[in-house]
């Protein structure tokens, strides 16, 4: 079951991935594929990686999944591709759409898998890995981006506070920039190291590429006390 404040929350605000973010993503898209390829975005949003995927890759034969009705709608009519309503963490909806893909996208989704807890969001993350490996076909490609903070315990309380928070008002609670806020949608970030160990403990996967993408920490993060910030891009292989 997904958590409906977040579903709400992206229904409302329907935010678009960065360009600027794709360029790894993108990049191992151009290596791998082949005539004929058929590429999964989970927790599509409104479309704009779909869009950016298929104007710069070879790879036409796309399908954006979604929680929202709303978001699919918007990436039918911006994209034209195919679309499917669904949580990746419904084991019985992965099912029926099992091994179909040959590339599966997780843009910034693992961090918005959350329950009531730090452990049980985590446990959601690593379903969703888990469940990748079943829409994916033998040999097929999961292609992970995450945003990563350092160090860890302040995660886990930025965790508890936005939950605090979450559960008394929906609004933003923005500090010094509507990126930088106290308030929806709650997240549960995760390190580069315990992304990584989450995917290799599937047992169905092999990293093929991983890069690490420091960005600025803003005067605001450090005395939040975050150390370190970096945008994760993974690229792992479904094992025959």
């Amino acid at each position: 079951m997904e958590d409906q404040q977040t579903v709400d929350y992206f229904d409302r605000y329907t935010p678009e991935y960065s360009d600027y973010r794709l360029k790894h993503v993108l990049d191992a898209l151009n290596r791998h594929a082949a005539a004929g390829c058929r590429l999964a975005d989970v927790g599509c949003g409104v479309g704009n990686i779909l869009e950016c995927v298929k104007a710069k890759t070879p790879i036409q034969d796309l399908c954006g999944i979604d929680v929202s009705t709303g978001c699919l709608h918007k990436t039918q009519q911006r994209v034209g591709c195919s679309t499917l309503l669904g949580s990746i963490t419904d084991t019985a909806f992965v099912e029926r759409v099992a091994g179909q893909f040959d590339f599966v996208l997780l843009m910034a989704v693992l961090h918005h898998l959350i329950g009531k807890t730090r452990k049980q969001s985590k446990a959601r993350a690593a379903s969703a890995l888990a469940n990748c490996v079943t829409l994916l076909k033998p040999g097929g490609r999961l292609v992970i981006s995450e945003p990563i903070f350092y160090p860890r315990f302040t995660m886990h309380a930025l965790f508890y506070v936005k939950k605090a928070i979450s559960s008394v008002t929906t609004r933003r609670i923005p500090i010094l920039g509507y990126w930088n806020n106290i308030g929806a949608p709650v997240v549960s970030y995760y390190t580069d190291e315990e992304l990584v160990k989450m995917l290799k403990r599937t047992g169905q996967f092999e990293v093929e590429e991983h890069y690490q993408e420091p960005l600025r920490v803003s005067a605001l993060l450090r005395a939040a006390l975050v150390t370190r910030r970096l945008d994760v891009t993974v690229v792992a292989r479904k094992l025959a």
